[in-house]
């Protein structure tokens, strides 16, 4: 997919791993909407899009998880742009490090609510306007795609992050119907599948985390793509972690 011109939405754009994609896209020459809680933070980070890249950014505040402002942010881009050709889906809760027999239900749902449903609500939306887009001017470019920003956790579990590991499993079966569901229109739909980033909601850093420009540059790979290749999901592992 050629990104100059096109429309993304990045949930939970306004930091971390969300904020790097949103830069990656916007210095390809996609413009961008910034979707997440702080609406204070969306607008900065869309202002410094504007303002390096010179590309269309907005700042549309959403928590998204509630299906109303999943919804909502669909239709407010569409109602901007026109028109919807990438959605990121990397909103979502971190790890609680409690182990499933000291979990409630209440942690449970808050965390589905967060990583599993919020990237269902908005996937499902975008997915009914990106099938109507026009056909691609090659046979070898996509129509549109959707990342899912998943984790290590989603193909592996351990003892102490299994709400977490959940919601990641079951994100990476919506990533995998979908994908198959959006192979005949050409939609691409894959997940990223990082270990530990250095973000404000992990709290670590230094040369052995990954950094968010590295998750970052990985979805800019999946988007540019030719049509041919399909890969569902790319896990992107810690060196020296086991």
């Amino acid at each position: 997919m050629k990104l100059q011109g096109k429309t993304a939405i990045v949930t939970g754009g306004n930091s971390g791993i969300g904020e790097a994609i949103a830069h990656a896209l916007a210095a390809e020459g996609a413009n961008v909407v910034v979707a997440g809680r702080r609406q204070d933070r969306n607008e900065a980070v869309a202002a410094d899009l504007r303002k390096r890249y010179g590309i269309i950014a907005e700042a549309i505040a959403s928590d998204l998880s509630l299906e109303d402002d999943c919804l909502r942010l669909i239709a407010e881009t569409i109602e901007r742009f026109g028109q919807l050709d990438i959605l990121i889906n990397n909103a979502g809760r971190g790890i609680d490090s409690k182990h499933i027999a000291d979990s409630t239900t209440e942690d449970l749902e808050k965390t589905l609510r967060a990583n599993l449903h919020s990237a269902y609500w908005c996937s499902r939306e975008a997915f009914k306007l990106m099938r109507e887009l026009p056909d691609p001017a090659s046979p070898t470019e996509t129509r549109a795609a959707i990342i899912n920003i998943a984790s290590v956790c989603g193909v592996e579990a351990w003892a102490g992050a299994g709400i977490y590991c959940i919601s990641k499993h079951a994100m990476m079966g919506l990533t995998k119907a979908m994908a198959d569901e959006g192979a005949e229109k050409r939609i691409r739909v894959a997940a990223v599948c990082p270990g530990l980033v250095a973000t404000p909601l992990s709290g670590a850093e230094g040369p052995d985390v990954i950094a968010p420009s590295d998750i970052a540059a990985t979805v800019i790979y999946l988007l540019k793509l030719g049509a041919a290749a399909w890969p569902v999901s790319i896990v992107v592992d810690r060196r020296g972690a086991d």
